[in-house]
């Protein structure tokens, strides 16, 4: 008995060593599947020794909006870089934690929680889809994270805690309704047509921007829509739209679809002929369209913008950095509106320090602030969260290099 129990106890000690050995060693990073959080060497990195504080930032690396996602994150890094060069705060350097959202809302909750209670962020930046957002943003709003959003334009992310003391949500895109009275204003009140059509995918971005396109139509001037046309966005078979806009004899069409559907639009106007010019929301100027169609985008299609690259002379500078840093810059806007969404951040650190409650309050009460899109000095006020009103943003097209422009 003596023996039995000997070998069982050096069996015991064999396995517990065995087990403590192979077992794999909690490694706290702040990367999510193949995307480092520390791209870029100059946002801060923790293993150098230096202290640092931790940004979010959610949004879609992958998935259908993969490409604002990284058009954001360069304007992030340009901006962290910017504060860290310039000393960071008190001595601690900005550090980004970014997570890929995969464009799914569910993915989205999963990290943004993470990235509070796990990386103890003091501010977020994302997402770049509106279901993302207001499947997230109750989780920011109760931690008391000032999460500004670089991309997601559904006109309810801001409002949804309007009414609370403290409302921690604030955007730099143009959210849909501005886009749609920056249309109508164009199209009615500039140019005087009346005969408008609209084409809408059937899915929750299209039918939110016909709810808008119908209402302000009805209640600021009257009008209703001459002709509207839905198509599924899964089909993408939007020539036979083309001929319904051409047999209603409209004036001017609105659309309101992403960049796939765009460039099937395009092709559709080039196969059928329409006779009226195309305006559409910001997402038409999102350069998959150009790379899908090329040469289609010429003519008469317009849509909406906060920023092109030759707006003004920061504008003009930045898009040289952008260049001379990364070689491209592969979609202006989301870049430009991401660099602003995070300097508003790391500006109100260099004011007010680390505590995310008294960040949210220096965001809402600047009056001196600096960006690089087309947002005001005062960008935000109590009662209002979004940059962009009206006055902000501007009717682009291609112009014949190919770069989006104002409208003339």
């Amino acid at each position: 008995m003596k023996k039995s129990g000997v070998i069982l106890l050096v069996a015991f000690m064999l396995l517990f060593t065995i087990l403590t050995g192979c077992s794999p060693k909690v490694k706290e990073t702040n990367t999510n599947s193949a995307t480092n959080s520390n791209s870029n060497s100059n946002s801060g990195d923790s293993s150098s020794g230096e202290e640092t504080f931790n940004i979010g930032l959610a949004i879609s690396m992958s998935g259908g909006t993969a490409l604002f996602g990284e058009g954001v994150k360069r304007g992030v890094d340009l901006a962290v870089k910017d504060f860290n060069d310039a000393g960071g705060f008190e001595g601690k350097k900005a550090n980004v934690v970014l997570y890929d959202d995969e464009a799914k809302p569910e993915k989205s909750v999963e990290i943004v929680q993470k990235l509070i209670s796990q990386d103890k962020i003091v501010a977020l930046v994302g997402p770049a889809n509106s279901g993302n957002a207001m499947a997230h943003i109750q989780f920011t709003q109760e931690a008391k994270i000032p999460e500004v959003v670089p991309v997601a334009t559904g006109t309810k992310i801001t409002q949804e805690y309007k009414d609370a003391d403290k409302n921690y949500i604030f955007r730099v895109s143009p959210l849909d309704g501005v886009q749609v009275s920056a249309i109508l204003k164009e199209l009615i009140d500039k140019q005087g047509l009346t005969k408008l059509g609209v084409i809408h995918d059937t899915e929750g971005y299209g039918q939110g921007g016909r709810e808008d396109i119908v209402k302000q139509m009805k209640e600021t001037y009257n009008l209703e829509p001459t002709v509207i046309s839905a198509f599924d966005p899964k089909e993408l078979n939007l020539e036979p739209s083309i001929r319904e806009m051409n047999n209603a004899g409209v004036e001017a069409v609105i659309f309101y679809g992403l960049a796939p559907q765009s460039a099937k639009l395009l092709e559709a106007r080039f196969n059928e002929g329409l006779n009226a010019p195309i305006y559409a929301t910001w997402a038409t100027g999102d350069p998959t369209v150009l790379n899908l169609v090329g040469d289609l985008v010429k003519g008469d299609l317009f849509f909406v913008q906060s920023y092109t690259i030759d707006q003004n002379e920061a504008a003009k500078k930045f898009h040289a950095r952008v260049m001379d840093t990364y070689g491209e810059d592969v979609f202006p806007i989301a870049t430009a509106q991401g660099y602003d969404s995070a300097k508003l951040i790391l500006d109100a650190i260099k004011k007010v320090g680390l505590d995310s409650e008294k960040i949210r309050d220096q965001i809402e009460s600047f009056t001196d602030f600096e960006g690089v899109t087309a947002i005001k000095s005062a960008p935000f006020t109590k009662d209002n969260h979004e940059a962009f009103g009206i006055d902000e943003v501007f009717i682009a097209k291609y112009n014949d290099d190919l770069q989006i422009v104002a409208a003339d």
